[in-house]
């Protein structure tokens, strides 16, 4: 109990210093969850760019990697200019996460590895339809059970 208070914690601080540094309005959470081990994720299935759901620009998303193979894909449209993301792991698991922001068809704008929380701000070259990808980095290639990672994230971009 005193892990997931501090994690919530953590997450609290992240979350408001990213909105405060990026002078954005505050955060709105889509989903809640009282336990961050058991968080539900009710935007699968986004395992593909296809079924991936839409995102708005400062908003707050919560979702998780359920398994090994659990891929996830959120589009967005942006014009031109600043991308800035930032992610909370809400589990002190040690899992690395691949995040990538890429144009379907494969041109990538960014591409960052984490153990933890992150940021980062990246160029959108051009109006156009894009992607966020999350997945562990070692789920395609290792068999082994993993426990859900739940994560945070929002991303600040022209809309």
């Amino acid at each position: 109990m005193k892990k997931f208070v501090a994690s919530v914690l953590t997450l609290t601080v992240a979350l408001s210093l990213s909105a405060s540094a990026f002078a954005a309005e505050p955060v709105k959470n889509v989903k809640v969850s009282s336990k961050a081990a058991s968080v539900s994720d009710s935007y699968e299935p986004n395992d593909d760019p296809s079924f991936a759901p839409y995102i708005n620009s400062n908003v707050s998303y919560t979702a998780q990697i359920s398994h090994n193979r659990d891929a996830d894909y959120y589009n967005f449209y942006a014009k031109p200019g600043e991308i800035k993301f930032a992610l909370s792991k809400l589990s002190s698991d040690s899992k690395q996460l691949d995040i990538t922001i890429q144009k379907p068809g494969g041109q990538k704008v960014k591409s960052t590895y984490t153990k933890g929380n992150t940021s980062f701000t990246a160029h959108i070259p051009e109006e156009g339809q894009y992607y966020i990808f999350i997945v562990h980095s070692d789920g395609f290639f290792d068999p082994t059970p993993i426990n859900a990672i739940p994560y945070t994230f929002k991303a600040i971009f022209n809309q």
